[in-house]
């Protein structure tokens, strides 16, 4: 009893922000790592690691304080030179492996080299949470106070917002197959479509589960416009009808009480898929109907977590330490 009320009141707690960085500290004493199908490929000792992404098998990015840099696959790492400049480094995005976005809560930095050097733009709203681009120019994000969903199609040069509600602070998780065709789930539980970019949506309200405790970080992942799947706070759901109804395919809880808070959804070919939550992945071979543990950490919390390609998937935690898998 004693541990349900110490984690509902770090739940309660956690609800007054709504950073990618506000993960729900762990409860004491620490359960230890069972890495399973990972191992500790490399660490930056000392940092909250936000996000992580690779363009090949040997090259990667992670957020930190600074953006970082690695060339041989996860092994050793080493800043970038003037990204420090960027405040609250909260996701990662590429688009091939010359042209990516790092995104902080109020600036977009984005390069067309690789990564070797960024140029910092500001964003109109001072809290960006969610990044998506569809394309070296287009692309979305979106504010969790009350922002809404923002558009651009000149690589974040100017934004309009495309879909939002100015009463009600909430997350917004973008997702498009391409650049017409989208999907969005909002921290209030509203699933949107659209297929004409943003113009139009067809949206409805409360069919997936709504962030109780925080507006956490949640992520939609479509595999083609009728089967996606949602990462939230209680697990994965599932849809084969492009939205219209959702299943729970994974419970992912402690004592029955959600702790994810930030969530991670990857699928690399039509079976096979991993869901990140706070301190757990679990793997899929059969698209998505059902789930197994495939890897559990107790010192710190995964963060972020991305796949290149089936044999070749990373994750970073809120401790510096950058797990790889092993195939």
């Amino acid at each position: 009893m004693r541990l349900k009320m110490f984690i509902l009141s770090m739940l309660i707690l956690a609800g007054f922000s709504c950073r990618k960085s506000n993960y729900i500290p762990p409860v004491y004493p620490l359960p230890p790592d069972s890495l399973m199908s990972w191992n500790v490929a490399g660490n930056i000792s000392g940092k909250f690691l936000s996000d992580i992404w690779f363009t090949s098998t040997s090259r990667g990015f992670t957020l930190g304080d600074k953006i970082y840099q690695t060339n041989d696959g996860g092994l050793t790492w080493a800043a970038i030179p003037n990204t420090s400049e960027i405040t609250n480094f909260l996701n990662l995005f590429f688009v091939s492996p010359q042209t990516g976005f790092a995104q902080g809560s109020s600036q977009l930095a984005t390069t067309v080299d690789g990564g070797n050097s960024w140029t910092v733009k500001t964003l109109p709203t001072p809290n960006g949470f969610t990044i998506f681009f569809v394309d070296s120019s287009t692309g979305f994000y979106g504010d969790d106070s009350v922002g809404g969903l923002k558009k651009t199609t000149d690589a974040g040069n100017s934004w309009v917002t495309v879909l939002g509600n100015p009463d009600t602070p909430q997350g917004y998780y973008p997702f498009f197959l391409n650049e017409d065709t989208g999907f969005v789930a909002t921290g209030s539980g509203t699933f949107a479509s659209t297929s004409d970019g943003g113009q139009t949506w067809q949206s409805m309200n409360g069919i997936l589960p709504a962030n109780q405790f925080t507006q956490s970080y949640s992520q939609l992942f479509f595999l083609d416009k009728n089967k996606g799947f949602y990462a939230c706070p209680s697990g994965i759901m599932k849809t084969i009808d492009g939205g219209q109804s959702w299943q729970n395919v994974l419970m992912d809880s402690v004592d029955g009480i959600y702790l994810n808070t930030i969530n991670v959804v990857k699928f690399v070919d039509a079976n096979t898929g991993y869901y990140k939550g706070s301190t757990a992945i679990y793997k899929t071979s059969d698209g998505g109907q059902t789930w197994s543990l495939n890897c559990k950490v107790g010192s710190d919390q995964l963060i972020g977590m991305y796949f290149l390609d089936i044999h070749s998937g990373w994750a970073c935690t809120s401790k510096g330490r950058i797990l790889k898998i092993q195939q």
